[in-house]
């Protein structure tokens, strides 16, 4: 009986042994940061995220602080032309490897309305990286579309591009990709590349 009370006893202890050293050594291995940026956006993130983007820059030059929030509205000023932009109004779906981005605007002539830009971009298994195609112009309203459609073109790509590029800093490495995989929008980074110095002959 005694030895039986004693191997309880030794088994018991090795068993309290084991589970604090594996307590210690999770809570001892490092821990992956947690990243302001993630990899995946779905279409309400990703949609927040352009709105944020998109506000350009101040008319008298100043610089915006980064911690305000944003207005619901800005205003567009292009070679003396005005545009009202819905930033709330942003809108973004993924689909198959297009990434769909709706905006309104709003003129005086045209009245406020929707309109969507078209990105075609690459997944993984392409390696498309940091390029997409799309439309000469964007869809919607006829007059909207021409005089504002390339400018808020390049407003949601500029700030794509600058979206990849603060979560490769984030990361310590460089922008890679962006991708449509999945119904959402990947982005990728990678260790910046190491050229080589050519020995003079």
């Amino acid at each position: 009986m005694s030895y039986l009370l004693a191997s309880l006893f030794w088994f018991l202890v090795g068993f309290m042994v084991a589970v604090l050293l594996l307590w210690f050594l999770l809570r001892a291995r490092p821990r992956r940061p947690a990243y302001k940026i993630p990899d995946r956006f779905d279409g309400s993130k990703l949609a927040e995220e352009i709105g944020l983007r998109i506000l350009g820059s101040a008319a008298d030059g100043s610089e915006r602080d980064p911690l305000a929030a944003p207005g619901p509205k800005v205003i567009w000023v292009d070679e003396g032309d005005e545009v009202l932009v819905h930033l709330d109004s942003t809108r973004v779906r993924v689909i198959e490897r297009s990434l769909l981005v709706s905006v309104d605007l709003e003129t005086d002539q045209t009245g406020r309305s929707p309109v969507v830009v078209a990105f075609a971009l690459g997944n993984r298994e392409d390696q498309a990286g940091l390029f997409a195609v799309t439309d000469e112009l964007p869809h919607g309203h006829p007059a909207l579309v021409a005089r504002w459609g390339a400018v808020l073109q390049n407003a949601v790509w500029a700030g794509l591009l600058e979206l990849a590029k603060d979560h490769a800093i984030e990361r310590g490495q460089w922008p890679a990709g962006i991708f449509a995989e999945k119904g959402s929008l990947l982005l990728t980074a990678s260790p910046p590349a190491v050229l080589a110095r050519e020995q003079p002959r």
